[in-house]
């Protein structure tokens, strides 16, 4: 067996061969410079929580330690949905609530915060933990990375559970950007990411993991990291 992987800092070659922006004016830059100088992009062996093994994992409480990019984020999201001045921005008790509080604090109006609780395995849960969704209000969802979209499920259904209305839901990065479009197709409710994972970037079950294959051990469980 191999010794035991730890995870390290992406090289900036390595995030541009990995990292896919939206050809969005200024935010492929933005993104890039943002990883680079926040070391937010890992490269190790990780457990995402939908039961797949990565090679790579972004660290995104690392990005939201810079309040100038973080607003930058939260501003190329807000240009993709229309926010009504009397929404709730719902978020889980992870990384995602720094990007969901930026877009409150970004959209103005009345739009107030809600947060959902995570389980044990930092998964979001369908309660919360603060705030209210009063029935009828408008709900924009938010997380920071997710896969397909699947861990968003909980949240769309919480809101549902309330008698909420999801207006959108925004996410940073979308690492299958193709089963995130269909969950909201299939959800039909609006929403947006601004990046993918790019051809590099591999998201693998347990039994095609190359480094599982190769003894490099241990697992890191990705949503630790956050």
């Amino acid at each position: 067996m191999q010794p035991p992987s730890t995870p390290r800092i992406a090289t900036e070659q390595e995030i541009r061969d990995v990292v896919v922006a939206q050809p969005r004016a200024g935010l492929p830059d933005l993104i890039e410079r943002a990883l680079v100088a926040s070391g937010a992009l890992l490269r190790g062996h990780f457990g995402l929580q939908v039961g797949k093994h990565t090679e790579y994992f972004i660290r995104f409480r690392a990005l939201a330690r810079d309040e100038k990019v973080l607003a930058a984020i939260a501003g190329h999201l807000l240009s993709t949905v229309t926010v009504p001045d009397d929404a709730i921005i719902l978020v889980p008790e992870s990384a995602g609530y720094f990007l969901g509080e930026a877009l409150r604090a970004r959209a103005g109006g009345n739009v107030t915060l809600a947060v959902a609780r995570t389980d044990s395995e930092r998964r979001p849960a369908r309660s919360l933990l603060h705030g209210v969704l009063p029935a009828g209000r408008p709900v924009i969802v938010v997380n920071d990375v997710v896969t397909t979209g699947a861990s968003l499920e909980p949240l769309l259904d919480l809101v549902g559970d309330q008698g909420g209305t999801v207006a959108a839901a925004l996410v940073f990065g979308a690492l299958d950007g193709t089963g995130f479009r269909a969950m909201l197709s299939r959800r039909r409710i609006a929403g947006d990411h601004l990046i993918e994972a790019g051809p590099g970037w591999a998201v693998m079950d347990p039994a095609a993991c190359v480094a599982c294959a190769a003894g490099l051990l241990p697992l890191v469980p990705a949503a630790e990291l956050n």
